[in-house]
């Protein structure tokens, strides 16, 4: 088998199970529920273009959430030829995983989705489609603190960057360079509802009580296009993933099993 890309992390056994982390993260925010899967899942775990060992991006005018499905798809023609496969994604990384989803629906064996920020699904001028934008057009700064520690702090709480220790910030601000390309992939979608209605099989729409409406209202949005969704929400915010990571990458875990009747 030749090489893989840098930052496509594989380990276990059994079904396939793909992995997509959010904005300013890496693979390693699903090491839990690598570890609790891994004994009877092949696990597929990806650092998306721009973080963790993945490689930059090398042409970000003509970036879109294509050019991460190019390097995804072609991981899993080397890993998983032909196979069916289960995905998980958070936030931008949700975003990713729909898009998989969507153009592939017949080779998806379940989809776990944790506040997938797909924002081109938005009616275009409306409130949320508003706050979406302008939000962004807030991060774009000279300053890359600055806009990392906005960043940060929408989708956590106020003054959460600077909680963080002084060795991480500069890293999650020399990372707001990609943020800025996630928005432009977030944004220049263009499946719709009709798209995502193909995806039959089960899937798993997670929220938190105390993150941002524009990412909840956006959930529920993708909850009314599909057939089969079980949603759960859970008693934390945004990066509940993360900060929760013990409760809701076990509730993923739990569900893809059941899905194998487990």
């Amino acid at each position: 088998m030749t090489e893989l890309d840098k930052g496509i992390h594989v380990a276990g056994q059994g079904p396939a199970i793909v992995m997509l982390h959010s904005s300013l993260s890496s693979a390693k925010q699903w090491l839990p529920l690598v570890h609790d899967l891994k004994a009877h899942y092949k696990i597929i775990n990806f650092d998306l273009l721009g973080y963790g060992d993945a490689p930059r991006v090398i042409d970000s005018i003509n970036y879109n959430f294509s050019v991460e499905l190019v390097r995804i798809k072609a991981a899993l023609e080397q890993i998983i030829p032909h196979e069916s496969y289960h995905i998980v994604g958070h936030s931008c990384g949700g975003a990713v995983a729909l898009k998989l989803a969507v153009e592939d629906p017949t080779h998806v064996l379940s989809l776990s989705l944790y506040e997938p920020v797909a924002f081109h699904l938005l009616a275009p001028k409306s409130n949320d489609w508003i706050e979406a934008h302008e939000f962004a057009k807030s991060l774009e700064l000279d300053d890359l603190h600055i806009a990392a520690e906005k960043f940060t702090d929408y989708w956590n709480e106020k003054d959460f960057f600077k909680k963080l220790p002084q060795r991480i910030q500069p890293l999650l601000a020399n990372e707001m360079i990609k943020v800025h390309l996630d928005f432009i992939g977030l944004t220049s979608e263009t499946y719709g509802a009709k798209e995502i209605s193909k995806i039959t099989s089960p899937v798993l729409m997670m929220t938190g009580r105390n993150s941002p409406k524009l990412s909840v209202n956006l959930a529920n949005l993708i909850c009314s296009y599909l057939s089969n969704v079980h949603e759960v929400s859970f008693n934390t915010g945004h990066m509940g993933p993360i900060s929760c990571a013990d409760v809701i990458q076990s509730e993923i875990a739990k569900f893809i099993k059941r899905v194998h009747g487990v």
